[in-house]
């Protein structure tokens, strides 16, 4: 800023009536009045007392960077509301043209008023009428009206800068207590739709918005998952997710849509008339986008705003987050309940008790690898003094194979004892064949035994054969018959008959045993199974299922079951 002396001149001494204006100004500046007015009444004095065309109060403004026009007398038309030039360092300072004050506000004089020696204010004069200078007798004149208004000035100040801290602590209290009701609102047991429906509201009521959309990334892209006040414009095909993700996770944090990248995104909002873009980002990774429409007073978004906006998207983030993982978990808790009842129907389906055999004794044990499985074994009273025994294996573990397996036991149940063994087991193949997908088949070993002849009569079609063992160690397998059922529409079967003597042993089992794999990766295998049947020579059924199950638990040891677990042994007394 340009300054000059100022000149005095000889206008004589008027003190008394000073006097009375000072103690008008001190007055008015003390009175009850609005600050407006009080204020502008100050300046009507000063500029009365010293002829002024014109006058004008500027402030320093919190930050202190900028000085703003608080009352003002007699300046043109359009004159700026600030100083437009740095405040003077000098009591007095003169103004002409090229000066910005001048220029802007019409003023020739700037008086600096303290307090404590810090600058609060500046007031500003325009010409005294007839042109005359301001001389020293002006220059006293207002050092005492700065004096007078400094503390006044200060407190308003004081006053004003309170009730700006006040409106501010009001607003963050009305932020938090929005945000606590969001928060309380989202904590409650909401599936995911409630939970968008929330969010959108809240937002909308928070920021007195008419339109609001929440999009979120879905297997297809990102879609429109909830929005008010939007109509069909919001819609539209999921936007492919690479270029979507890449363009919100690059985000500091809320930005305009119009600074989003041109894009899908960025078109899409903007036809939808969105003005402000939240990215609700997890781990680095984007989930979707809350984007927010014009405010209805159309006020912009403060940065203040803005942070609640992030606040309000990470917690609609954390709330669907945690209704995800509850449906999941409600999801596994319905699945366990319903693989609990399967694993129950499934045992019910497995005989109760051995069977009361003339000359033999007969045990058997299954075990899933899963809750259920696709092993099957039975024994069924025939007429004649006969038993059919049956071990069957449904290709695949869990619920896919116990409920084929359900359906080989209706079957077998159903047709045992109505015909042969190689025309039911046929049969049960073309059955298999026709209601069954091709990747589906079963292993089956089905006897029938009568135990006064002491003949067994066998299909095996496509099972692990199953051990023979003399009281000797002598071993066989019992192979005879045909493919797996499932496989060949019109496959045929052999049948196989074997005498069983006093001391024999006849363990049907599923691959489950014998191909039971140990830590190292070893499988248990035929030979090892033989050896514990021959160890278990003279025992009873029960113990040599029990050494067998024992044996097949230590070989795989922690590393657990790969398969599903069955075997139904056979002794001859």
């Amino acid at each position: 800023m340009r300054q000059r002396p100022v000149e005095s001149g000889d206008h004589g001494s008027a003190r008394e009536h000073r006097q009375a204006s000072l103690l008008e100004l001190t007055t008015t500046l003390g009175s009850d009045r609005a600050r407006a007015d009080a204020l502008d009444a100050a300046l009507q004095i000063v500029t009365r007392e010293l002829q002024a065309a014109r006058g004008a109060l500027f402030v320093r403004s919190p930050d202190g960077d900028a000085w703003a026009l608080l009352a003002s007398r007699g300046l043109p038309p359009g004159a700026s509301t600030t100083l437009g030039s740095p405040p003077p360092r000098d009591d007095f300072v003169a103004l002409g043209p090229g000066d910005e004050a001048h220029e802007r506000h019409g003023l020739v004089l700037l008086a600096l008023i303290r307090r404590r020696g810090r600058p609060i204010a500046v007031l500003g004069l325009g010409p005294r009428e007839g042109g005359r200078p301001y001389g020293p007798d002006e220059h006293g004149f207002l050092r005492s009206v700065t004096a007078c208004a400094a503390a006044p000035l200060e407190n308003d100040l004081l006053r004003e800068e309170l009730r700006r801290v006040h409106r501010q602590l009001s607003a963050k209290a009305f932020e938090l207590h929005s945000l606590s009701d969001v928060s309380r609102d989202l904590a409650g047991d909401f599936a995911e739709e409630a939970i968008r429906s929330v969010v959108v509201t809240s937002v909308m009521g928070h920021f007195l918005v008419s339109r609001c959309a929440l999009y979120l990334f879905g297997p297809r892209g990102l879609t429109l998952a909830h929005a008010r006040g939007l109509r069909r414009e919001g819609e539209g095909a999921p936007i492919p997710p690479d270029g979507a993700r890449a363009a919100l996770e690059g985000l500091p944090g809320p930005v305009a849509v119009g600074a989003l990248a041109e894009g899908p995104l960025r078109r899409r909002l903007m036809e939808a008339r969105l003005v402000l873009a939240v990215p609700l980002v997890a781990g680095g990774r984007a989930e979707g986008v809350l984007a927010i429409g014009e405010r209805a007073s159309g006020k912009p978004f403060s940065d203040e705003d803005r942070a609640v906006a992030l606040t309000l998207a990470r917690q609609a983030l954390g709330a669907l987050e945690a209704a995800r993982l509850r449906r999941i978990r409600d999801q596994k808790e319905r699945q366990d309940r319903e693989l609990q009842t399967a694993r129950e129907i499934q045992t019910s389906l497995l005989p109760r008790r051995p069977p009361e055999v003339p000359g033999f004794e007969v045990a058997a044990a299954s075990r899933p690898c899963y809750e259920v499985g696709g092993d099957y074994y039975d024994w069924i009273l025939l007429g004649g003094g006969r038993l059919a025994l049956v071990v069957a294996d449904v290709a695949g573990k869990g619920t896919p194979a116990s409920l084929l397996m359900a359906s080989v036991h209706a079957s077998v149940q159903a047709l045992a004892g109505a015909a042969a063994p190689a025309p039911l087991v046929e049969r049960l193949n073309r059955f298999l064949f026709a209601n069954t997908q091709a990747s589906r088949f079963v292993t089956l070993f089905y006897a029938e035994l009568d135990w006064a002849s002491r003949r067994l009569v066998y299909v095996n079609a496509g099972h692990v054969p199953p051990f023979r063992v003399a009281p000797d160690g002598t071993a066989s397998r019992l192979t005879e018959g045909g493919p797996a059922l499932g496989l060949l529409a019109g496959a045929s079967y052999e049948v196989g008959e074997v005498r069983i003597e006093p001391g024999d042993v006849i363990a049907m089992v599923t691959d489950g045993v014998t191909e039971a794999t140990s830590p190292d990766e070893r499988e248990l295998g035929d030979d090892r199974v033989r050896e514990v049947l021959r160890r278990q020579s003279g025992a009873s059924a029960a113990a040599v299922l029990g050494g067998l199950v024992a044996e097949v638990d230590g070989w795989v040891g922690a590393l657990g079951c790969a398969d599903d677990l069955t075997a139904l042994v056979l002794v001859a007394r």
